[in-house]
């Protein structure tokens, strides 16, 4: 075995030398910047933008089925679902639920999008979406509305972890943040769109029903344009179908020239192929039975696949590709990571968790319960106020993480997020209703300014071949923390009191605080391939800057 496991090691430092002899004889097309993708200004046309807007309706769903339940539990009668009464465990039991059903979505969608890919995975999601709006929409018990929310839940736990992932995969570095930031504008709008939808619905008789069925529109929308939506190419090269990840680059980059689209094609080939070296592979990487040879001409800009290297390789560029490569992937990937892979890992499990803890969806979700106890005339109308800048401010989000950086972003919006915490204790102690609006939209704000969209950006952080097993944990931890939170925020309220509930969640943004200080890297400018050296040698949170600055 360790006879084998030296020689695997060896093949492993062979494939190196092999791509770092690629690197630096082929030259012609690598020597300037210009012909490099990543460095150019991403170009934000129809088609990218239709690509864009497509991925996000995940994050649309995600946002409305989990905003809309503050209006369900507004309008929804004790009658209509064959109760006397409705309790506070009850409107938990309904609320958290979702995120319990969020949780297994999540675990679920690990081998999913490794198996069927991104975009597929996105369409059977959608496929539940609908499944899940019907039965909602049509439930006659109690019982029944629990199962269609658990089954929601799967789709959102599903939509979660995949939609972030294949952003990631199809944005350049210079816009990625920016990119993986329209999630979350995705998510606060659904989120928006519920209360308005509620709103307006309010004075129908059994709204709910119609709130939870309108879910099902914008998930056949998708599945009727996924033809138009590519598979990401990192996904694609993974599992050796070149050809095809040459035409989704040429669809991401619709401006790129050939040669840069081979340039791009060339550097993610070889980058996936050297993220092998960390793996416990029991066959050398490169065997001409089972090798893929890619070539770029220069004279005629052309790229062509090969079933053997070229015999007048003078005025060609030759890429190498295992077969087969991704499916041995897949079948060891969590029997075995790499140091540096949990280290980014913990990182983005940690600060999902504090995105949970601090409170932020208690509020989303009872809002109407919260301004109702308070005995605000309609409480639909705070409740919208919080959606609407909980959607304005991920603006905010979108133009800080590229520009200034997520880590400086985090500094400065979780103290923030600190203050407006306070401020709503001291508000709920005197029972000033103005005092508690303003400090709950300063806390929302700053939240959504930060770590409403940042956490599920850190899938960035992972290596490919554990970016859909990590991500899957990431908002695993997400679902799971936010279960606990709803499922038990209205009974701690009940027992403790809203100020010192407060108080709670201000003692767990403060370690939020510590923890980004500390152990939350800058990654802004990074490829996705480079950021795994951050994580080489512990967390080096000032790479960049060191670096670069």
């Amino acid at each position: 075995m360790e006879q084998r496991r030296e020689a695997n090691v060896r093949s492993s430092y062979e494939v190196d030398e092999v791509y770092s002899d690629l690197y630096s004889t082929l030259s012609q097309v690598t020597s300037t910047t210009a012909n490099d993708i990543e460095q150019l200004l991403f170009s934000f046309t129809w088609r990218t933008c239709f690509i864009l807007l497509g991925a996000t309706v995940g994050g649309l769903l995600f946002g409305y089925d989990t905003g809309v339940i503050s209006g369900v539990l507004l309008s929804l009668k004790p009658q209509d679902i064959s109760r006397s009464v409705i309790t506070n465990f009850d409107k938990e039991i309904i609320t958290s639920i979702t995120c319990v059903g969020s949780f297994f979505g999540s675990a679920l969608a690990i081998p999913m999008a490794d198996k069927y890919g991104r975009k597929m995975t996105l369409a059977y999601c959608c496929i539940v979406f609908v499944l899940a709006a019907l039965l909602m929409a049509t439930s006659m018990t109690l019982t029944f509305l629990v199962f269609g929310r658990f089954i929601v839940g799967i789709a959102v736990g599903i939509a979660a972890q995949c939609v972030p992932v294949y952003m990631s995969e199809i944005s350049p570095s210079n816009a990625r943040g920016t990119i993986l930031t329209l999630n979350s504008l995705a998510i606060t709008g659904g989120q928006l769109i519920s209360y308005i939808i509620s709103f307006f619905f309010s004075s129908i008789d059994q709204s709910w029903r119609y709130l939870f069925g309108l879910s099902a529109i914008p998930a056949l929308l998708f599945i009727c344009l996924l033809d138009f939506i590519p598979e990401s190419p990192r996904w694609l090269i993974s599992f050796g179908s070149l050809t095809k990840a040459h035409e989704s680059i040429k669809i991401i980059y619709p401006k790129a020239t050939p040669r840069q689209i081979a340039l791009k094609l060339k550097r993610l080939i070889i980058d996936i192929n050297k993220m092998r070296r960390y793996q416990d592979v029991e066959e050398p990487l490169l065997r001409r039975s089972s090798c893929f040879f890619f070539r770029y001409n220069h004279s005629s800009n052309s790229l062509q696949l090969l079933e053997e290297p070229p015999t007048d390789p003078s005025n060609s560029e030759v890429f190498i590709l295992p077969k087969n490569a991704g499916q041995r992937s897949t079948r060891r990937r969590i029997h075995r990571m790499e140091p540096r892979a949990k280290r980014a890992l913990t990182v983005g499990c940690v600060l999902m968790f504090f995105q949970q803890i601090t409170g932020f969806n208690a509020f989303m979700y009872y809002a109407t319960i919260i301004f109702a106890n308070l005995k605000v005339e309609n409480p639909l109308i705070p409740a919208m106020a919080v959606a609407f800048t909980n959607f304005i401010f991920t603006f905010v989000a979108l133009k800080l993480v590229d520009s200034v950086g997520r880590r400086s972003t985090l500094l400065c919006t979780v103290f923030i997020m600190i203050i407006g915490l306070l401020l709503s204790s001291v508000g709920f102690a005197r029972t000033d209703t103005r005092l508690i609006i303003t400090s709950l939209l300063i806390f929302v704000a700053a939240y959504a300014s930060g770590m409403g969209a940042i956490p599920w950006s850190t899938v960035e952080l992972l290596p490919l071949n554990r970016r859909s097993f990590g991500s899957g944990c990431i908002s695993c931890v997400n679902w799971l923390t936010n279960a606990i939170v709803s499922m038990s925020y209205l009974s701690i309220m009940n027992r403790v009191g809203n100020e010192h509930t407060m108080m709670i969640f201000v003692f767990f943004a403060v370690l939020n605080w510590i923890f980004v200080y500390f152990f939350f890297p800058e990654v802004k400018g990074l490829s996705l391939e480079e950021i795994g050296k951050v994580f080489e040698n512990g967390i080096d949170v000032h790479y960049v800057y060191r670096n670069y600055h």
